[in-house]
């Protein structure tokens, strides 16, 4: 299972992508469907985050 640590390295990786990217960009572009692509990794890895600790605060 991957630490914390390592998921919110890539969490600030990805936000840092992603204000660079167009967030204004069509879905029917590239550029937006790289965004949303990038948008739901992010979402994915909080949820990782947020389980863990959850988890964590249970023991």
């Amino acid at each position: 299972m991957k630490t914390i640590r390592h998921l919110k390295a890539q969490k600030a990786r990805l936000k840092a992508i992603m204000q660079m990217m167009d967030s204004e960009a069509s879905f029917e572009s590239e550029d937006g469907r790289k965004y949303a692509q990038a948008l739901v990794k992010l979402v994915l890895i909080n949820m990782q985050i947020e389980e863990i600790e959850k988890k964590a605060a249970r023991i």
